[in-house]
Protein backbone atom coordinates (compact mmCIF):
# COMPACT_ATOMS: atom_id res chain seq x y z
CA UNK A 1 0.00 0.00 0.00
CA UNK A 2 1.62 3.44 -0.78
CA UNK A 3 1.95 6.07 1.95
CA UNK A 4 -0.94 8.48 2.13
CA UNK A 5 1.48 12.49 2.38
CA UNK A 6 -0.40 14.95 5.01
CA UNK A 7 -0.59 17.55 1.70
CA UNK A 8 -3.57 15.32 0.50
CA UNK A 9 -5.12 14.74 3.84
CA UNK A 10 -5.07 18.72 4.59
CA UNK A 11 -6.52 19.18 0.75
CA UNK A 12 -9.00 16.63 1.79
CA UNK A 13 -9.63 18.83 4.97
CA UNK A 14 -9.94 22.31 3.45
CA UNK A 15 -12.31 22.68 1.27
CA UNK A 16 -10.74 26.09 -0.02
CA UNK A 17 -7.44 24.25 -0.91
CA UNK A 18 -6.83 24.10 -4.90
CA UNK A 19 -6.46 20.81 -4.27
CA UNK A 20 -9.31 19.98 -2.31
CA UNK A 21 -11.29 18.22 -4.76
CA UNK A 22 -9.29 15.83 -6.08
CA UNK A 23 -8.28 15.08 -1.94
CA UNK A 24 -12.52 14.31 -1.23
CA UNK A 25 -12.43 11.89 -4.54
CA UNK A 26 -9.54 10.04 -2.60
CA UNK A 27 -11.07 10.11 0.49
CA UNK A 28 -14.42 8.76 -1.13
CA UNK A 29 -12.65 5.93 -2.68
CA UNK A 30 -11.47 5.02 0.91
CA UNK A 31 -14.78 5.44 2.29
CA UNK A 32 -16.11 2.66 -0.29
CA UNK A 33 -13.30 0.31 0.22
CA UNK A 34 -11.90 1.16 -3.47
CA UNK A 35 -8.32 2.02 -1.76
CA UNK A 36 -6.38 1.65 0.98
CA UNK A 37 -3.14 3.52 2.05
CA UNK A 38 -0.86 3.89 4.48
CA UNK A 39 -0.43 6.84 7.44
CA UNK A 40 2.67 8.07 8.85
CA UNK A 41 1.97 8.04 12.73
CA UNK A 42 4.10 11.10 12.20
CA UNK A 43 1.25 12.56 9.97
CA UNK A 44 -1.14 13.44 13.16
CA UNK A 45 2.27 14.67 14.94
CA UNK A 46 2.26 17.27 11.96
CA UNK A 47 -1.52 17.94 12.32
CA UNK A 48 -1.46 18.62 16.13
CA UNK A 49 1.44 20.92 15.53
CA UNK A 50 -0.43 22.87 12.94
CA UNK A 51 -3.48 23.04 14.35
CA UNK A 52 -2.09 24.41 17.81
CA UNK A 53 -0.30 27.17 16.22
CA UNK A 54 -3.08 27.93 14.53
CA UNK A 55 -5.12 28.21 17.80
CA UNK A 56 -7.72 25.29 15.93
CA UNK A 57 -7.76 22.35 18.43
CA UNK A 58 -11.17 22.26 18.72
CA UNK A 59 -11.29 21.54 14.87
CA UNK A 60 -8.24 19.24 15.37
CA UNK A 61 -10.40 17.15 17.46
CA UNK A 62 -13.15 16.60 15.06
CA UNK A 63 -10.96 16.31 12.02
CA UNK A 64 -8.96 13.41 14.03
CA UNK A 65 -12.35 11.88 14.54
CA UNK A 66 -12.88 11.93 10.75
CA UNK A 67 -9.71 10.50 9.74
CA UNK A 68 -10.03 7.75 12.49
CA UNK A 69 -13.48 6.50 11.16
CA UNK A 70 -11.76 5.75 7.86
CA UNK A 71 -11.60 2.47 6.91
CA UNK A 72 -9.12 0.78 4.33
CA UNK A 73 -6.40 3.28 6.42
CA UNK A 74 -3.22 1.54 8.24
CA UNK A 75 -1.49 4.22 10.78
CA UNK A 76 2.37 3.25 10.71
CA UNK A 77 4.83 3.82 13.29
CA UNK A 78 7.66 5.73 14.11
CA UNK A 79 10.71 3.24 14.39
CA UNK A 80 14.59 4.37 14.20
CA UNK A 81 15.46 3.34 11.41
CA UNK A 82 12.97 5.68 9.48
CA UNK A 83 14.13 8.26 11.90
CA UNK A 84 18.00 7.60 10.69
CA UNK A 85 16.48 7.57 7.19
CA UNK A 86 14.76 11.09 7.35
CA UNK A 87 18.13 12.52 8.67
CA UNK A 88 19.80 11.07 6.20
CA UNK A 89 17.31 12.35 3.44
CA UNK A 90 17.44 15.96 5.23
CA UNK A 91 21.30 16.52 4.85
CA UNK A 92 21.73 14.67 1.23
CA UNK A 93 18.71 16.29 -0.70
CA UNK A 94 17.25 18.77 1.88
CA UNK A 95 14.17 17.24 1.93
CA UNK A 96 12.23 19.72 4.96
CA UNK A 97 11.70 17.68 8.45
CA UNK A 98 8.25 16.20 7.65
CA UNK A 99 9.17 15.69 4.19
CA UNK A 100 12.16 13.82 5.25
CA UNK A 101 10.08 11.13 7.06
CA UNK A 102 7.60 10.30 5.13
CA UNK A 103 9.72 9.81 2.41
CA UNK A 104 11.79 7.56 4.90
CA UNK A 105 8.40 5.80 5.83
CA UNK A 106 7.34 5.18 2.18
CA UNK A 107 11.06 3.75 1.39
CA UNK A 108 10.95 1.61 4.03
CA UNK A 109 7.38 0.34 2.91
CA UNK A 110 6.37 0.06 -0.56
CA UNK A 111 8.59 2.94 -2.13
CA UNK A 112 5.56 4.79 -3.02
CA UNK A 113 4.19 8.13 -1.52
CA UNK A 114 0.90 9.55 -2.84
CA UNK A 115 1.23 13.48 -2.91
CA UNK A 116 1.00 16.45 -4.74
CA UNK A 117 4.43 17.87 -3.68
CA UNK A 118 7.24 17.14 -6.24
CA UNK A 119 9.90 17.59 -3.67
CA UNK A 120 9.35 13.44 -3.19
CA UNK A 121 10.43 13.11 -7.46
CA UNK A 122 13.99 13.58 -6.60
CA UNK A 123 14.14 10.97 -4.11
CA UNK A 124 16.09 8.37 -5.33
CA UNK A 125 14.04 4.58 -5.10
CA UNK A 126 11.14 6.61 -4.09
CA UNK A 127 7.75 6.46 -6.28
CA UNK A 128 5.28 9.22 -6.12
CA UNK A 129 2.18 9.01 -7.22
CA UNK A 130 -0.40 11.97 -8.48
CA UNK A 131 -2.78 12.05 -6.66
CA UNK A 132 -5.10 12.94 -9.38
CA UNK A 133 -3.74 10.17 -11.17
CA UNK A 134 -5.88 7.87 -8.41
CA UNK A 135 -9.31 9.67 -9.71
CA UNK A 136 -8.74 9.63 -13.60
CA UNK A 137 -9.85 6.59 -15.21
CA UNK A 138 -7.08 4.80 -16.34
CA UNK A 139 -4.41 7.30 -15.02
CA UNK A 140 -0.80 6.99 -15.05
CA UNK A 141 0.68 6.31 -11.92
CA UNK A 142 4.20 7.56 -12.39
CA UNK A 143 6.44 9.71 -11.72
CA UNK A 144 6.53 13.67 -13.19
Amino acid sequence: MPLLENDVIFAYLNEYDPNHTVAEKIFQKLQKGEASVEISSVSLIEMELIYRSEKMEDKLLKDLSAMAALPNVKYIALTPDVVVASVYLRQTINLTFFDSHYAATALNLDRKIISFDRAYDKVPGLTRIKPESLVEAGGNKSKS
